[in-house]
């Protein structure tokens, strides 16, 4: 049996007894072995390939040990709290012809006996509920302090106390630390202890965890010199990023997983807009706290509320599944706040679909009578035209492109809806928007004449971002993949034909 073989055939036994729930709760999602190749690769690539002891602090059945060792390094060092698993790595390590001196520990308080020059891990990932465990946690890294207790998060600081100076860490971590606006006190505080040497996006690896995307971050503990990050996204190099850079954002976060292209089309449309916080209000929708108390699945009886759920939601329209608020009169302030004013409502949760051409902003206009629940995001404002424009802008192409390339982070929260940008003109003039907008939302159209009147909408949406055609091209590229070459003539078509209201922008058309 192979190394790999022996590492997989523990990690499904370890799986099925501990079941999905239990495995979920400790945070444990196994490393394939070509992902743990992958993070070693970098790691190397950032060191330069100069590495002495090389420690493992979750070193769990021992993939990423088995990964330094294929790759020439020797003076290996392992830490985890299951001694069977240090077993199967103590074997895996000896079917590679090397060893490790593997200790039963837990690495958040115990440190190694000898200064590291290499971390390499896939630390446990989830929520901490243990009131003990989060004391802990936040007396010992007080950047944690205001956001989310996760245990990777808690490692990424951990990793910089365990490596000497000059030392590295390479990561296996979930990438959501690097934009989640609770996190910012985090990232100021791995940017004042080191230099974040490369970030590399691996996808979604885990079957056990579809929606989780991670990435291979390697940091550098107080560098002698400093250089800007290296950013790829799996083996394709993408544009560096500069330390000023990560530290001018490192509040706002981090969107780096760009090529020069894709910066300079996000920075064209923010130099010709305004956050869409500034256009709107964004916020949440209703959170009743008990939905099998307060929901029910009938059509509301005289004065009472309906409800609205991301399960009734597609682009430009309500396919409206009845629901009953139940009880409401806990949340009586909640409710105010929504009835009386239509709204555009937003897909919390975006599609998990793999084409490139997928939506992952999904809305639609909510009548005043009806309440959004808490699967979805809500924009309003006293503007009707303004509203009905907004509501075609973030269903547009060129907005759809921003969005992934801020954030791949499953959950549409408010927080990301508030920076995509909004054209001034549209703000000054939203009447042709909004008028396509409404014909977008009328019902009975063909699907061929639906798809005419997308294009016409995306057309009017560049046109107010004022694009030039190489920007235009890198957003319709990167949206629609193999179907770009169809879709910019219907694009150039919507563009320039005299029929449309939406005029041709010259070197477009």
């Amino acid at each position: 049996m192979s190394a790999d073989a022996l590492i997989a055939r523990f990690e499904q036994e370890k799986s099925r007894a501990l079941g999905r729930s239990l495995r979920r709760h400790a945070g444990l999602y196994y490393t394939p072995p070509e992902i743990a190749a992958r993070v070693m690769e970098v790691a190397l690539r950032s060191t330069g390939g100069a590495v002495g002891r090389v420690l493992d602090p979750c070193a769990g059945a021992g993939a990423f040990l088995v990964a330094a060792a294929r790759a020439g390094l020797r003076d290996l060092h392992g830490f985890d709290l299951d001694p069977e698993a240090l077993r199967v790595a103590r074997k895996a390590l000896n079917l590679c012809g090397a060893s490790a001196r593997l200790r039963t520990a837990d690495s958040l308080r115990s440190s190694p006996r000898e200064p590291i020059d290499l971390l390499v891990s896939n630390p446990p990932y989830g929520h901490v509920a243990d009131a003990r465990e989060r004391a802990f946690l936040l007396d010992k890294f007080p950047a944690l302090r205001g956001g989310e207790i996760d245990r990777y998060a808690a490692f990424l600081l951990r990793a910089l106390q365990l490596v000497r100076p000059g030392g590295a860490a390479a990561l296996l971590v979930p990438d959501t630390w690097m934009f989640l606006s609770r996190s910012g006190a985090l990232r100021e505080a791995v940017l004042a202890q080191a230099e974040v040497a490369a970030i590399v996006d691996l996808g979604k690896p885990f079957a056990s965890a579809k929606d989780t995307r991670v990435q291979a971050v390697v940091l550098l503990r107080k560098p002698a010199r400093l250089r800007s990050t290296y950013v790829a996204r799996g083996s394709v190099a993408l544009s560096p990023v500069a330390r000023a850079e990560l530290a001018n954002a490192a509040r706002r976060g981090w969107f780096v997983y760009r090529s020069l292209g894709e910066r300079a089309l996000c920075a064209a449309m923010e130099a010709a807009a305004v956050p869409l916080g500034a256009a709107c209000a964004v916020g949440y929708g209703m959170r009743t706290g008990a939905n099998a108390r307060h929901v029910a699945r009938r059509v509301p009886a005289a004065a009472e509320i309906g409800l609205v759920g991301g399960e009734d939601l597609v682009p430009y329209a309500l396919r409206w599944r009845p629901k009953t608020l139940l009880h409401p009169e806990r949340l009586g302030p909640l409710v105010r706040r929504q009835l009386g004013a239509p709204r555009v409502a937003v897909q919390r949760i975006r599609t998990n679909a793999q084409a490139p051409w997928a939506r992952w902003l999904e809305a639609a206009m909510v009548p005043a009578e009806l309440v959004c629940l808490d699967s979805l995001s809500t924009l309003s404002c006293a503007h009707e035209d303004r509203l009905w424009a907004l509501l075609a802008l973030v269903q547009s192409v060129a907005l759809q492109r921003y969005h992934r390339l801020r954030t791949t982070d499953v959950n549409v929260k408010p927080s990301a809806l508030r920076e995509l940008p909004v054209p001034r003109t549209l703000l000054e003039s939203p009447l042709e928007l909004a008028g396509l907008s409404r014909r977008r939302a009328a019902a009975g159209m063909p699907a061929a004449d639906l798809h005419r009147l997308d294009r016409r909408i995306d057309a009017c949406v560049y046109r107010a971002f004022d694009l030039p055609r190489r920007l235009v091209h890198a957003a319709e590229e990167g949206f629609w993949g193999g179907r770009f070459d169809q879709e910019i003539q219907a694009l150039e078509q919507a563009m320039s034909d005299p029929g449309d209201t939406v005029a041709g922008k010259e070197g477009i058309a």
